[in-house]
């Protein structure tokens, strides 16, 4: 009986490794942070900050890679191009602004092969005064607003930005892509070639090759990316530097897309089962797996689903003596596959993209004391977040709704816009008196929240539908996930005012938010998911 019993346990066993060992393909948030699809939650060139990012192939296989970098407002594309990686390759670039007010735009001294090429290439592209080219971001009038700070070019200056593999590409492919893509001597074999196969056959150099079929010498996505950024103020010699979230996982097909074209997506999540995509989410020792219809971009609730959360938690800091700043970024990255139009939108979101999510704060000292967040400045009423990317602005005292943050450079209300920026008060205010304040501590930010109260201090429960899995197997109740899909992290500067006389130092730090999630089967507290 015993012997039984053993052997029962060892084939459980066997099978529960073989389930992780398939974990390539589901869905899945890395958290060695390598896969399919980074995402960099934040970018900007305001407030005299550069922005300089990286992705590395850690493959003995080439990679194409989406690369997209999206507004803070409403997820538009701002500039999208293709990457070709070649093995153990790495392609770094920046993001940088000719002027206070003008549009961001991308350099690079890295000679992997883009399309169109920006280090180099057959495309026609502006240059600096020292010779290199650069790529502009969008300059044409956003529509999807109508305050004039929401239709400017300026919207490209801050954002988020996802990267997605759409294939690899073997050194040795039939048509030589693979060895065109390859360095040689530190330079790619021929970067043209790849741009000339996006050209049409009828097109002057072009050889028309993937542009007539985009599969040619691509085999299916096999992960192996990472990446991370820095947001860099070398006038105030700050270095905010993070890494990118890894999904994995994320699509067992090729999906080699045009250069401007919208394809791929985040949306576009797909598995081995033609139809359905499943998901693996990793919750305080237990895995979760959900399953999800595909159909319309559906593979989005599986990239949903791996980045949802109940709240998020980290440290602010802004004591005075240390000339601390802290700024939080909170990135809703798949919001815009969600909310499709200024007054619609599809749980686990609850407003189109003319309103602001309602979410709850509570905010503690390091010596245990806490009050309640009634509502984030410069908005009157609950807390709630209105963007893409929210940068969040932890002030002692009241601050103008026109000012800018002080690491980020994120703008303030201009143009008949809501500021980008959210601010959290650390202080209590009660009857227009400052009750305390608070120097240091964490901050707990709740998308999901039945204990939350609203701007008055009466309980007002923050519930929003769930994000409910649309392919259960039969006969299982599906699974809830409740909250919201958010990345984001703390970005922290310190000054030391006591450097010397006509001295300053300044000192700057990421770190990555902390969170909890919440998923039941049917109601929110009901039986947990498994």
């Amino acid at each position: 009986m015993k012997k039984n019993t053993m052997a029962t346990a060892i084939v459980a066993g066997l099978a529960g490794v073989a389930g992780i060992a398939n974990i390539s393909t589901a869905v899945n948030l890395n958290p060695d942070g390598v896969g399919q699809v980074l995402i960099y939650p934040y970018y900007t060139v305001n407030g005299g900050n550069t922005t300089v990012l990286s992705v590395v192939n850690t493959t003995d296989a080439g990679k194409a890679v989406k690369v997209r970098f999206k507004d803070a407002r409403n997820s538009r594309d701002v500039l999208d191009f293709n990457l070709y990686l070649s093995e153990y390759d790495v392609w770094t670039a920046a993001v940088f602004s000719l002027a206070d007010a003008g549009p961001a735009n991308v350099v690079t001294d890295d000679t992997s092969c883009t399309v169109p090429g920006i280090e180099s290439g057959i495309f026609q592209l502006p240059t600096l005064a020292d010779g290199r080219r650069y790529f502009p971001f969008r300059t044409t009038l956003f529509t999807d607003f109508t305050a004039s700070a929401l239709t400017s070019p300026t919207r490209t200056r801050d954002g988020y930005v996802e990267m997605i593999e759409m294939g690899s590409i073997p050194y040795d492919s039939p048509n030589g892509f693979g060895f065109f893509l390859t360095h040689i001597n530190n330079r790619p074999a021929d970067c043209t070639f790849l741009e000339a196969a996006w050209l049409s056959s009828g097109t002057p150099g072009g050889s028309g090759i993937w542009f007539n079929n985009p599969f040619v010498d691509l085999e299916a996505p096999t992960g192996g990316l990472f990446g991370g950024a820095a947001i860099v103020d070398v006038a105030d010699g700050t270095y905010i530097n993070y890494n990118a979230e890894a999904i994995d996982g994320f699509s067992a097909a090729i999906q080699h897309g045009a250069p401007s074209g919208a394809n791929p997506t985040i949306g576009q999540a797909n598995g081995p089962t033609p139809g359905v995509v499943t998901s693996y989410v990793f919750d305080r020792g237990r895995l979760i797996t959900s399953n999800w219809l595909t159909a319309n971009q559906g593979g989005v609730n599986a990239v949903a689903a791996v980045l949802m959360r109940e709240a998020v938690f980290n440290e602010y800091e802004v004591d005075p003596d240390l000339g601390a700043g802290s700024e939080w970024v909170v990135t809703f990255p798949v919001r815009h596959l969600f909310t499709t139009a200024p007054n619609t939108t599809r749980a686990p979101f609850t407003v189109g993209w003319n309103f602001c999510e309602r979410v709850s704060g509570r905010i503690y000292n390091r010596e245990e004391d806490t009050f309640r967040v009634f509502d984030f400045s410069p908005q009157v009423g609950n807390p709630s977040l209105c963007w893409e990317a929210n940068p969040l602005w932890f002030t002692r005292v009241p601050v103008a709704a026109n000012s800018s943050t002080p690491i980020l450079g994120a703008p303030g209300a201009g143009g008949g816009a809501v500021a980008l920026w959210a601010g959290v008060p650390t202080y209590l205010s009660l009857f227009g008196i400052i009750q305390k304040t608070f120097n240091n501590g964490w901050f707990w930010l709740g998308f999901y929240d039945p204990d939350a109260i609203d701007a008055g201090g009466i309980l007002s429960p923050l519930l929003r539908p769930p994000l409910t899995e649309t392919a259960p197997p039969a006969g299982t109740t599906p699974d809830s996930f409740f909250g919201l899909p958010a990345v984001g992290f703390w970005a922290l500067r310190v000054l030391n005012v006591n450097q010397g006389a006509g001295l300053q130092a300044s000192y700057g730090g990421a770190y990555p938010h902390r969170s909890s999630r919440a998923c039941f089967k049917g109601a929110f507290g009901t039986t947990p998911c498994d």
